[in-house]
């Protein structure tokens, strides 16, 4: 609900044309302890010149669904990283006060993928490889067309960069820490000490669908199959655990498996051995293990193995396909790319299983099973460079809207009229 004494707030900012964390003033609002946080927040952004975070705090506070993610965020009870990119990444991006471009949904989205659940700083990336974090936006928010809410988190992979950077690598764009986390303590400190402010030098981008994915040179062929099938859209489904698809290059696609293809009493299985939509799994899960069973959409059941010289490989039966690239997060899911088709053929039947797998845990079919933090890890693949784009916002949301009475702009309007009136 917005009162008529907004108006006067934005008197406030004109005649005094500073950033609102600086004003000293006893807030008064029924919220004071997040209007406290909060405004501690701000004024590290602003202490740093990261101004149009700063804003777009005071842009979500004036919104129903920024306000709960504030809140959120103030309430976490874990410790939490929030990604701040530059005031000039946000200008490029079209990301500009006062957020006209923002719909309420999609900018709430935006700052979800910006904080990472746990403490993601230099020291909690392995020195080779990479660690996967999972952000706190939902998988059934940006993009998706379902009205079902998951229990799983949008995953970023996190690699490590010169002089103790930390890569936010996307398959789509990268963004770069500038510089350590900021040095919170000259402003409320205490109040802060769940979190980490790490600059950034982009505006993370939101991972692409899996169709747009397997538009990429080198692995189109597993698109043509899956519509064969009949099955992209069901990948593309969202449910409880998102999906995992292993997607061989096209250059393994030889006639043999195309002829299968073709044979519909195959093709189905042959697909179908490549992907579940049961669950969203990420490498430190087998690396952890040593190895990893997976049950697919065929009804059977992979088995994923890590090696002691780092390699991964994913195991159908007497075929062994090696993973040359892992944990490429998609839009409510993740895609490993492998060097072989996971169906036997007579380019297939030579390998062998050198390396039995030791340790072997079942991934559990009930929604349960995805956890809300996504551990960390490390693999032997990090490449990849390029600037990530915010893609336009879209069209369709389902996300739900919780509805507060006042937000922190009006505590802090009224909070200043209280005070200059005495």
């Amino acid at each position: 609900m917005q009162l008529s004494i907004l108006p006067f707030f934005t008197i406030l900012s004109i005649l005094f044309p500073t950033s609102l964390a600086q004003l000293d003033t006893d807030i008064i609002c029924p919220d004071g302890s997040l209007t406290e946080y909060l405004t501690s927040i701000m004024d590290v952004l602003f202490t740093n010149g990261l101004t149009t975070f700063e804003q777009l705090i005071v842009h979500w506070s004036e919104t129903d669904m920024g306000y709960e993610f504030l809140h959120d965020l103030y309430n976490s009870g874990q410790k939490l990283t929030v990604l701040v990119p530059p005031n000039d990444a946000f200008q490029e991006s079209g990301i500009v006060s006062p957020f006209e471009g923002l719909t309420e949904d999609w900018g709430t989205e935006l700052g979800e993928l910006h904080l990472l659940q746990g403490e993601w700083t230099c020291d909690q990336i392995p020195q080779s490889g990479h660690a996967v974090a999972a952000t706190s936006l939902l998988l059934a928010n940006e993009l998706n067309s379902t009205d079902i809410q998951s229990n799983a988190y949008q995953a970023m992979v996190l690699e490590r960069g010169n002089d103790n950077a930390v890569i936010f690598n996307g398959w789509w764009g990268n963004a770069t820490s500038t510089s350590g986390p900021l040095d919170l303590s000259g402003s409320g400190g205490l109040l802060l000490d769940n979190l980490i402010i790490l600059p950034i030098d982009h505006v993370l981008s939101f991972p692409p669908s899996l169709s747009t994915a397997l538009q990429s040179p080198g692995l189109t062929n597993m698109s043509s199959a899956l519509q064969v099938v009949g099955k992209s859209s069901d990948v593309e489904q969202l449910t409880e655990g998102g999906f995992t698809i292993f997607v061989p290059l096209d250059s393994v696609w030889n006639d043999e498996v195309k002829d299968i293809m073709v044979d519909a009493s195959k093709a189905p299985e042959m697909v179908g051995n490549h992907f579940t939509t049961s669950y969203s799994l990420f490498s430190p899960m087998w690396i952890e293990l040593t190895s990893f069973e997976l049950p697919v959409e065929s009804g059977g059941k992979l088995t994923i193995q890590y090696n002691q010289d780092g390699s991964s490989l994913v195991i159908y039966g007497e075929v062994e396909a090696k993973i040359v690239r892992s944990d490429i997060t998609l839009n409510n899911g993740v895609m490993h790319i492998i060097d072989q088709i996971l169906y036997p053929t007579s380019s297939s039947s030579s390998n062998t299983k050198s390396n039995k797998p030791t340790t072997t845990s079942s991934i559990p079919s009930t929604a349960d099973s995805t956890s809300a933090s996504i551990p960390d890890g490390s693999n032997d693949d990090s490449d990849g460079e390029g600037k990530a784009v915010i893609p336009d916002a879209p069209t369709n949301s389902t996300s739900s809207t919780i509805t507060l009475s006042v937000t922190l702009l009006v505590c802090l309007a009224v909070g200043w009229l209280v005070v200059y009136s005495q």
